[in-house]
């Protein structure tokens, strides 16, 4: 049987352990807002990650009851957490699995995104190779020098 994916590696002009905080901490800052980037875009007013093992990838929206302790979407559950090696997690929104890799280069890192659809599973929203160049125009700016 072949395997359902779908893959993107772009390298980044900083080191792995700078990559990695700037794709995991940073998600909201380079996270491009619009009406197709979001599951509810109407109501979502940034992206975050959880840190560490057991921690969420959220999509964040305006609290529609101020008494409310929480209003978000859930995206995935982190199943690896290695800062300047590896991030996974396993999507809530769908049947897929996601591992991002921070691999060393001579100039800097390679980052490598797969999207995996999960044995049994029917539905993917194969986005990652869509979105992974909004990281790299991030970590461009993070890395030019300030005036």
């Amino acid at each position: 049987m072949t395997k359902q994916s779908a893959s993107a590696s772009v390298e980044v002009a900083t080191d792995p352990a700078a990559a990695f905080h700037l794709f995991t901490a940073e998600i909201d800052l380079w996270w491009v807002r619009g009406p197709i980037n979001f599951f509810d875009a109407n109501r979502a007013i940034g992206m975050q990650i959880e840190p560490g093992v057991g921690g969420r990838v959220l999509e964040i929206y305006r609290y529609a009851d101020p008494t409310t302790a929480e209003d978000v979407l859930e995206l995935g559950q982190i199943t690896a957490w290695e800062p300047g090696a590896l991030f996974a997690y396993r999507s809530s929104v769908d049947d897929t699995e996601v591992e991002i890799r921070f691999e060393p280069t001579e100039t800097g890192t390679r980052v490598s995104v797969e999207q995996v659809l999960t044995a049994g599973g029917t539905k993917a929203f194969y986005f990652w190779p869509n979105v992974i160049g909004w990281y790299v125009d991030h970590t461009a700016q993070q890395s030019s020098p300030r005036r």
